[in-house]
């Protein structure tokens, strides 16, 4: 499997508590990755041509080489300047050719969220779907 398929199953899997921050939101998801990616290289606050990724997986393959996955942690993305800073961010890292998966934390404004998937064209994130980038709505583990 490709870096992107293993992160997104993880990802998927992963059932953050209540955390106070995105720091604490990342650290968690590294430690599962660090722990289920054994041979996987993972970097937290990677750099990328300008820009910051939250964690960077680089993940050797067996046939075709190693593969990468850039993954952006967003918490409580709830107004628009968040928005645009988001947007920011995935525009600098190439979404046209590099792999990335946004993961959205806590609370989300699902008009935002919405608006985030429709400008890059997302699978709903309910399955794999092939597609270079996708996103994970996370809710806090205990909040409705």
């Amino acid at each position: 499997m490709s870096a992107f398929e293993d992160v997104y199953k993880l990802v998927k899997e992963w059932q953050p508590e209540a955390l106070p921050g995105e720091l604490q939101y990342r650290n968690s998801l590294m430690a599962l990755l660090r722990q289920r990616l054994i041979k996987a290289s993972i970097e937290p606050e990677y750099r990328h041509k300008g820009t910051t990724t939250d964690i960077y997986v680089k993940q050797p393959g067996l046939l075709f080489g190693s593969s990468e996955v850039y993954v952006e942690l967003k918490r409580n993305l709830l107004h628009k300047a968040q928005y645009d800073r988001l947007v920011g961010q995935i525009e600098s890292l190439d979404p046209r050719k590099n792999a990335i998966i946004v993961v959205m934390c806590g609370e989300t404004n699902p008009a935002l969220v919405t608006r985030f998937k429709e400008k890059y064209d997302f699978a709903d994130g309910s399955s794999f779907s092939g597609e270079p980038m996708i996103v994970v709505v996370k809710g806090d583990a205990g909040k409705k």
